[in-house]
């Protein structure tokens, strides 16, 4: 398994490798030059941890890079309630 996370820009999605050709996927659209997140996808492997892994990736890429996230996906909001260390990443002004 290849646990990277790494923004998959011709797919609007940051990825992880799962196993076999799977991937966890957080998908976004670009807005006003802002990433806004609508989805995240994680296929046959939902109580195993890899959706908060790939979550937590995203945030940091993101934190690295100096960039905002507006979030519209339940799950990325379920995930900053128990993490509050990533609000730094969020664009809180929409």
């Amino acid at each position: 398994m290849d646990a990277e996370v790494r923004d998959n820009q011709e797919k609007h999605r940051f990825e992880r490798q799962i196993h076999d050709g799977s991937w966890a996927a957080a998908y976004y659209r670009l807005e006003d030059g802002k990433l806004v997140f609508f989805h995240v996808e994680v296929p046959e492997f939902s109580s195993q941890g890899i959706g908060a892994a790939l979550v937590q990736g995203v945030f940091d890429i993101l934190r690295e890079r100096g960039e905002k996230a507006v979030i519209k996906c339940s799950f990325m909001e379920s995930f900053l309630q128990t993490h509050p260390e990533y609000q730094d990443v969020v664009d809180t002004a929409r």
